[in-house]
């Protein structure tokens, strides 16, 4: 939940089946595709995570590989996320399993969002989340972006079509050092779940708040 929380930042993110999105599917980021890699940083862990997505997020993955220290005891840990529509998959590359739950926020943000612009998707997010402008910007991976801060996701440095590039919250960090808005990545980063075993995992339509829009998000 906590690795949900720190990199989140887009307007949104099925079943079995080829995971190319119709033309008709929502449009859940003003970004068409997108792959952004990160340092992570912080007191507690180190590591990168790169986070794509295609067919304006209505299909995201993550991938992650951190390490973790505390109290002289380090563990490394790898993580593989892929979002389909209103399913988020879980995958256990190691173990070739994952869980599958419900984005519970999902109808209610392509309600918002549909037909809107760039700047309402964007508006539409930072009022979800709380996160007002800092006045502020700043130069991350070559592009400019724009400092906002909330009570519940810390401080977020945002380019000007809502790609998250910067993020520091509870003392942990993710920094972006490249961005390409040419390729939505692997194929089969987003078709993994197909090629394991698949069970259901928690519900989260009862996360309180904001959190339930956590779950599912891209870029």
């Amino acid at each position: 939940m906590f690795r949900h929380l720190m990199f989140v930042c887009s307007a949104a993110a099925l079943l079995a089946g080829p995971a190319a999105a119709e033309s008709a599917t929502p449009k859940l980021h003003p970004v068409e595709k997108a792959c952004v890699t990160y340092d992570l940083g912080g007191q507690m862990q180190s590591g990168t995570l790169t986070r794509c997505h295609r067919d304006f997020a209505y299909e995201t993955y993550e991938i992650q590989n951190v390490s973790i220290g505390f109290g002289g005891f380090s563990q490394t840990q790898t993580s593989h996320t892929i979002t389909v529509g209103d399913t988020i998959y879980n995958v256990d590359t190691k173990a070739k399993t994952a869980t599958k739950t419900d984005n519970p926020m999902y109808d209610s943000l392509v309600s918002a969002l549909q037909n809107s612009s760039a700047e309402d998707m964007g508006s539409a997010f930072l009022d979800a989340m709380g996160m007002t402008s800092t006045g502020t910007t700043k130069t991350v991976a070559g592009e400019t972006c724009t400092v906002y801060s909330s009570q519940m996701m810390g401080q977020a440095c945002l380019s000007s079509d809502w790609l998250m590039l910067e993020q520091t919250v509870m003392g942990m960090t993710q920094t972006a050092t490249s961005v390409s808005r040419d390729t939505g990545g692997d194929d089969a980063n987003y078709t993994l779940y197909q090629t394991v075993s698949v069970s259901n995992g928690p519900d989260l339509s009862n996360l309180p708040g904001g959190l339930a829009g956590i779950f599912g998000n891209g870029n």
